[in-house]
């Protein structure tokens, strides 16, 4: 296993193609007559993730069947434990967007192909 998030369960073949990480720090801007602005520190934003991962029946997956999953989990709308394969627990997340795009069906429409970016936002 790759990771896990929530009861979806990643395996090597889907293995993300990309991870990408934000962190960010907030400011707010408060105006001054006759000055220049004053920034002031608020802290720390929550950590978003971006998971772009690609389902295949090539790869032994139902990709029906794991949407199906990712989506449940997702509608619960309720934090998930991001635990990676070697068993680092990255944090509680919630699944804040996803995104398909269809790559590939058989001559009935059956899917066999799909790209994922599944949008995290730590939960705090």
């Amino acid at each position: 296993m790759w990771a896990q998030l929530g009861t979806v369960r990643f395996e090597l073949l889907e293995t993300p193609e990309s991870v990408k990480q934000r962190d960010k720090w907030d400011y707010v801007e408060h105006k001054v007559l006759d000055e220049k602005s004053h920034l002031q520190k608020m802290g720390k934003s929550l950590q978003e993730l971006t998971l772009k991962i690609k389902l295949s029946t090539a790869f032994g997956t139902d990709p029906k069947e794991m949407l199906s999953i990712i989506y449940e989990n997702a509608e619960k709308e309720e934090p998930l434990p991001f635990i990676l394969g070697d068993g680092t627990i990255v944090g509680k997340y919630v699944i804040e967007e996803i995104t398909k795009e269809w790559k590939r069906t058989d001559n009935k429409g059956k899917l066999l192909s799909v790209e994922l970016e599944i949008k995290l936002k730590e939960w705090n």
